[in-house]
């Protein structure tokens, strides 16, 4: 009687765990996670291989964009044909002369890029790439991430579901921001 119950409780516990919803669980195939640091160069380098990666689209949300890297990097994604676009803060953004330079040369290029200030500050520093890999971390596109400040980079690769969360905010953020107008 007992290896009854017991038999009969374990083909419960089977079934449910067989039906549970595929949604539920994460696309893990071929998933990996990248990690670079900085200014000893890593973050920076993850960083431009995340974008140089792209084949068909970068979203990118910044604090901070004043990198000629980055600019250089998002420049040749849109001219291998990726779909490239930007939002940033607009307060720290238009207080910097070098951003204002990186901005322009975005739209200047028919990026779409916006600025939001909506918020305190718009602090959140991340790129959904192909809608299937996201890179984030503290790392601002700028020289100073790269080069002086103390800042990580992580590119979660083949993680679906988690780029349409970044996809998801990156939108709502991008909705809300006005189109950056180029000074030339």
């Amino acid at each position: 009687m007992l290896k009854q119950k017991l038999s009969a409780i374990l083909l419960s516990l089977l079934c449910t765990a067989v039906t549970l919803p595929a949604a539920a669980m994460p696309e893990t195939t071929g998933q990996s996670i990248e990690v670079g640091f900085s200014p000893d160069g890593t973050a920076e380098a993850l960083v431009l291989r995340s974008i140089a990666s792209a084949r068909r689209s970068v979203r990118l949300a910044a604090y901070s964009f004043t990198s000629p890297k980055v600019v250089r990097a998002m420049l040749d994604a849109k001219k291998r044909g990726v779909d490239v676009a930007v939002v940033v803060d607009y307060k720290h953004n238009n207080s910097s002369k070098a951003a204002r330079a990186a901005l322009n040369l975005l739209v200047n290029e028919g990026i779409p890029t916006r600025t939001i200030d909506a918020y305190a500050i718009q602090h959140s520093k991340y790129a959904v790439i192909d809608g299937l890999h996201v890179q984030t971390g503290s790392y601002n596109y700028s020289d100073a991430a790269a080069n002086k400040n103390s800042e990580n980079a992580l590119v979660i690769w083949n993680r679906r579901d988690l780029a349409n969360a970044y996809n998801k905010n990156w939108q709502w953020l991008f909705d809300q921001g006005r189109p950056y107008v180029s000074s030339y």
